[in-house]
């Protein structure tokens, strides 16, 4: 094994209750507390050796606009610009091709804007312990691993904290579009969110993406641990993976399950289980050192499974960009064999109206395909560079 490091219980839960205090207040993107991570994570890299690789030293500066987002349960100004900063530290180790480990370390703040679901969020810090500190943590462990093992490993490795995922993914996205290393050059990507509540009877741990690649799942069952993992092959996630995906990117991501103190002020730094996640982290630490037997790996599209708790009869099958904040829903994703794209719908294009119904957000959007039911053919009218266009569509 080339990194001959071991995950670090200790350096795990210092992170953790850091990241997760109340002196950071719930890291929502541009505020104080958002700011002590940053300095926080940044101080770790230069600790670590790693090269700066954002646009300011290690920052990747960004704003935002954002929308109504579904997922919300507190008013958000639609158009209300934020600020938010990507953390990128480099390890050179003189090689073609490039490992990027990744995980967001925004949260909720005190759930006054953001994805709450807490019932009474307003003014109560959501301290974010699993989501995501957990997986910072996991980055933070990684660097310090490889970046002191004594070996050049076959790839460089990028370790990056993305800001503003809470509010869709802002911050992956950000990078992939404005990427301060070749996109071609990438061999794959890691993210971690969520990876600190173990369950210590089933020790299972949930690894999405391992279609995106066919070296993914054999690589995995080869690899040694008292994990138990279950694999998801889907590309597009609830997580910062998807944005990689979507630049046809192979991707992997680690999760270790919901849980009752998902975005609520409840998910504290006590309730981590740190030997567990340090098993995690090791057991990431060996699939990167697996790698290292690999030229780049190849990259496959997957199906896009739907989710258990959608609610609606139908789907269109897109992926919506919740940070437009124009009229309309701009598609950022496809899915393969799904309405949308059977009809011809692209990245990019903004839904305007779907059948008799106009559609001026995301809310419009949701309320239409309400109306439908499966077997059912309308128009979905869209705007693609500037030009009206209207298909047809069959549920």
């Amino acid at each position: 094994m080339a990194c001959a490091q071991k995950a670090d219980v200790a350096n795990i839960k210092t992170h953790i209750y850091y990241l997760a205090s109340d002196k950071l207040g719930g890291r929502s993107p541009g505020t104080k507390g958002e700011k002590l991570a940053q300095k926080y994570i940044m101080a770790e890299f230069k600790k670590y050796g790693l090269q700066p690789k954002g646009e300011k030293g290690y920052l990747q500066p960004f704003t935002y606009h954002v929308s109504k987002n579904p997922h919300d349960t507190v008013e958000t100004k639609e158009g209300t610009e934020y600020k938010g900063s990507n953390i990128i530290g480099y390890l050179d180790n003189g090689q073609p091709y490039t490992i990027i480990i990744g995980a967001h370390y925004d949260h909720l703040g005190d759930g006054t804007r953001g994805n709450s679901l807490d019932a009474n969020p307003k003014g109560k810090i959501h301290h974010g312990a699993d989501d995501n500190a957990s997986g910072v943590a996991g980055v933070l462990e990684l660097a310090r691993m490889f970046s002191s093992n004594g070996v050049k490993e076959k790839y460089n490795i990028v370790f990056m904290c993305y800001s503003a995922e809470e509010a869709g993914l802002i911050g992956s996205k950000y990078y992939t579009n404005h990427p301060t290393l070749p996109l071609e050059k990438v061999n794959c990507m890691v993210n971690m969110d969520m990876i600190g509540r173990l369950n210590d009877s089933t020790k299972k741990v949930i690894v999405y993406g391992t279609g995106t690649s066919n070296v993914w799942e054999p690589l995995l069952k080869n690899t040694k641990s008292d994990l138990t993992m279950k694999f998801d092959s889907a590309g597009v996630g609830p997580s910062d993976q998807t944005s990689f995906y979507l630049k046809d990117i192979p991707v992997i991501f680690f999760f270790t399950g919901q849980h009752s103190d998902y975005h609520k002020p409840t998910d504290v730094a006590e309730k981590i289980n740190y030997p567990g996640e340090k098993m995690v982290i090791d057991l990431i630490a060996q699939i990167v050192d697996s790698l290292q037997n690999y030229p780049k790996i190849n990259f496959q599209k997957t199906a896009t499974k739907e989710s258990k708790s959608n609610s609606f009869k139908v789907t269109l099958g897109i992926m919506p960009d919740y940070s437009y904040d124009k009229e309309g829903v701009r598609v950022d994703g496809v899915s393969d064999n799904k309405p949308a794209q059977k009809a011809g719908l692209k990245a990019d294009d903004v839904i305007i109206q779907l059948g008799e119904y106009p559609v001026k957000d995301i809310y419009g959007y949701m309320d239409a395909l309400n109306k439908f039911k499966k077997g059912d053919t309308t128009k979905v009218t869209i705007k693609r560079g500037g030009e009206k266009k209207e298909f047809s569509v069959m549920f």
